[in-house]
């Protein structure tokens, strides 16, 4: 970089000495200019003397013209040419640490310079170019010392950090900054300067780390020499054996911990290892072992857990959790005699339940006595499972009373007028009667009335089981 930046400054030294002898030259092309028109003037003066003096005063008045036109455009070139100096060499000229640097050539400069603005002003325009010429060479004399003095610096400063001799490149680059504070090589090479005792100091711990066997601290250390260091080959090469030694080191780690925690089932801490091993990319073949082994071990420990489960449902009689648990566990472990017995007896639960459940729903249909000794089998063959079943127990007592309720006569008084058969259908023929009391179970009936010559009547007997039923008149009054 430092020679990138000391070629770039001799390329702009270079270009300015050639702009200076452009204008240099441009300035001479306009006084030939002059000088030829001068000369054409002339001639053209002594051609027209053995003219007849009428055209003489003609020909004095076109040379005056031609002569100030020419002035003109000349003083006009000096004027471009003073511009471009100023332009091109002012800052050089105010530069303080080149005028302490090379004080008798800027002073020259100075001088030379004015007196070329004083001979302009009097349009002395040859002396003026000359003046001018004389400056631009002092200030390109003043640069060029100037410049090798600080290159010189920079170069015996380098020098001295290549050698590591830190101190004696500082005293060089400090006469450098001396010469001319703004040369851009000047903050790189004290930035290399400065991390010298630094890159010691990392060495120094580098050396202690491989003596104690600290690659951790080996890497921390390289790491920081391959930043700071100008050329890092060296401790780059160094750091990746270090970094590859300890990848190493951490899968041995990740995989002995791994096994530790199967053998612990610490499924958490096995799997933990696991990604770890992923993220360091050891071989597939040692994560695919121990993702093989903690597979089984969380298979078994389900396989216990399903099986625990279960039995914890059962003892909460949670009938439909254990159908389901433990059809789990046959799945992975069947065999088992225990778990097997509990699957029946909650499909039998869950079937008594299912079956109970019909008649619970709608008690009412218990009046029919086909229905009431459907439910009465039901109920027999849960019984056996009542013990193991709170719910189903609790059924059974809700039947077995609607069954009670609805096998029970209740009292009914019927009122006649004697004249009148009554026949209860599907009961019995009462006859005629003025007022009789039967016993009747819970349900629906249809009484009906007849008596000769008379129209015949029906009723619809609803008989409750809550008892109390009022009583009802069957009587044939309206003749036919």
């Amino acid at each position: 970089m430092s020679e990138q930046k000391t070629a770039s400054l001799d390329e702009q030294l270079k270009q300015q000495q050639a702009n200076q002898g452009a204008r240099v030259n441009h300035v001479a092309i306009v006084v030939s200019v002059l000088v030829v028109v001068l000369l054409i003037a002339m001639a053209f003066l002594f051609s027209v003397s053995n003219e007849p003096d009428v055209t003489k005063d003609d020909s004095v008045a076109t040379v005056a013209d031609l002569t100030a036109k020419a002035s003109e455009q000349t003083r006009q070139h000096i004027q471009e040419a003073i511009l471009a100096f100023e332009e091109d060499y002012q800052g050089l000229l105010n530069n303080q640490q080149l005028s302490s640097f090379a004080p008798r050539l800027i002073q020259q400069a100075k001088f030379t310079y004015d007196s070329s603005l004083q001979a302009f002003a009097q349009s002395d325009f040859a002396t003026a170019q000359q003046q001018l010429e004389s400056s631009a060479q002092f200030i390109d004399e003043a640069q060029s010392q100037w410049r090798k003095a600080v290159d010189s610096w920079y170069m015996q400063a380098l020098d001295s950090m290549t050698q590591q001799r830190p101190k004696e490149a500082q005293l060089y680059l400090d006469r450098m900054r001396s010469l001319d504070e703004q040369d851009r090589r000047i903050d790189a090479l004290q930035q290399r300067i400065d991390q010298f005792d630094s890159q010691r100091t990392l060495l120094k711990e580098y050396e202690t780390a491989v003596i104690e066997r600290n690659l951790e601290k080996q890497i921390t250390t390289l790491s920081q020499l391959v930043v700071l260091t100008p050329e890092p080959q060296e401790y780059q090469s160094k750091l990746s054996a270090a970094e590859a030694l300890m990848r190493e080191r951490k899968i041995s780690q990740a995989v002995e911990l791994g096994q530790q925690a199967l053998q612990q089932q610490n499924l958490a801490q096995a799997q933990s290892s696991i990604n770890t091993l992923m993220q360091l990319q050891a071989a597939p073949e040692t994560i695919k072992l121990l993702q093989q082994q903690l597979a089984k071990q969380q298979r078994q420990l389900s396989t216990e857990r399903t099986r625990a489960l279960a039995l914890a449902a059962s003892e909460q009689q949670q009938w439909q959790q254990v159908l389901t648990l433990t059809q789990q566990y046959l799945d992975s472990a069947p065999g088992d005699t225990a778990i097997t017995q509990l699957q029946q007896r909650a499909k039998a639960i869950l079937s008594a339940q299912n079956s109970l459940a019909v008649y619970q729903a709608r008690p009412e249909r218990m009046i029919d006595s086909g229905i009431r000794t459907q439910a009465q089998n039901a109920i027999m063959s849960a019984k056996v499972l009542e013990p193991h079943s709170h719910a189903l127990a609790t059924t059974i007592k809700d039947l077995e009373v609607y069954i009670e309720r609805y096998s029970t006569p209740v009292s009914v008084t019927l009122l006649s007028d004697e004249n009148t058969q009554v026949h209860i259908y599907g009961v019995e023929k009462l006859g005629p009667f003025a007022k009789k009391q039967i016993q009747l179970l819970p349900g629906t009936y249809t009484v009906e009335g007849r008596r000769t010559g008379y129209v015949s009547v029906k009723h619809t007997l609803e008989v409750s089981a809550q008892g109390a039923m009022p009583p009802l008149t069957i009587a044939c009054t309206q003749r036919i």
